[in-house]
């Protein structure tokens, strides 16, 4: 997933029921520091120390999304308004390659989803409505300590996967590796198959279903690759900065990669 840009505001979002991943965490903080752009807020501080605050915010409270869509768009004095209705979301059992992609599907474009599984997809609306401002001149990336000005936090996210569903939805619950982030993909009594992950023992393969498909495909490739004689040393530390990565970008706490050669996983 990926923060929403102002520009893509428009009546297109609407139609196509764009399922979005909301940060509420950043909600009241977006406003504060809107307010402090416009010179609005009542409390005047250095930028400096209003950095200081926002990190500290960040430290103290962890992110916890919500699923919405848009439901209208209205003009503000600053910029635009996009409102969302908080939905209830059922993506039905992620039983196979196949009912992932029409899960992605659905978050995509619900309007027009084709329910290509067995799976029935559905977001049912609930009474709570957000309202978020985007300012015309606005950066909508994360705060950084070491930005010279202030920048207003992302909290609106778009491109919503199945694994950004398992990790900031679910917490992170995932039937195929049961939290573990990844399989031996030799083991699973069939269930590898069902997304294209089988191949010999005695590995760690990335979990197809909560660290996503395309990614397990990446890994799968390069343990296939050094099966036998196992991979340098300097590629193996690769591949374990790239799980690290991908564990830090689904927002998992860091897993410490196993230090045995012979198999190159997570423990």
């Amino acid at each position: 997933m990926r923060p929403l840009d102002a520009a893509e505001i428009q009546q297109d979002l609407l139609m196509r029921n764009t399922i979005l991943l909301l940060d509420t965490t950043n909600v009241a903080l977006r406003f504060v520091i809107q307010l402090v752009l416009a010179d609005k807020f009542p409390v005047l501080l250095p930028t400096e120390l209003w950095l200081d605050i926002i990190e500290q915010y960040h430290k103290a409270s962890a992110p916890k999304y919500e699923a919405v869509r848009p439901t209208s768009i209205a003009a503000s004095p600053t910029g635009q308004i996009l409102h969302c209705r908080m939905v209830k979301l059922n993506l039905g059992v992620f039983e196979s390659e196949h009912a992932v992609l029409a899960a992605e599907q659905f978050l995509d474009c619900s309007h027009a989803y084709d329910r290509i599984s067995t799976n029935r997809c559905a977001a049912e609306d609930t009474d709570t409505v957000y309202a978020i401002e985007y300012p015309r001149n606005a950066t909508t990336t994360g705060v950084s300590s070491t930005s010279t000005a202030l920048r207003v936090p992302a909290c609106l996210f778009i491109d919503t996967t199945v694994p950004d569903v398992i990790a900031r939805l679910d917490d992170g619950r995932c039937w195929v590796c049961e939290g573990e982030r990844d399989i031996c993909p030799g083991c699973t009594r069939g269930v590898a198959n069902e997304f294209d992950a089988f191949m010999g023992c005695g590995v760690d393969l990335a979990c197809p279903l909560c660290m996503g498909l395309d990614f397990m495909q990446e890994d799968k490739a390069f343990l296939q690759k050094y099966y036998r004689d196992g991979p340098p040393a300097k590629e193996e530390e690769a591949r374990k900065a790239q799980i690290s990565a991908r564990l830090a970008e689904l927002g998992y706490d860091q897993q410490r990669a196993s230090d045995d050669d012979s198999d190159g996983g997570l423990e």
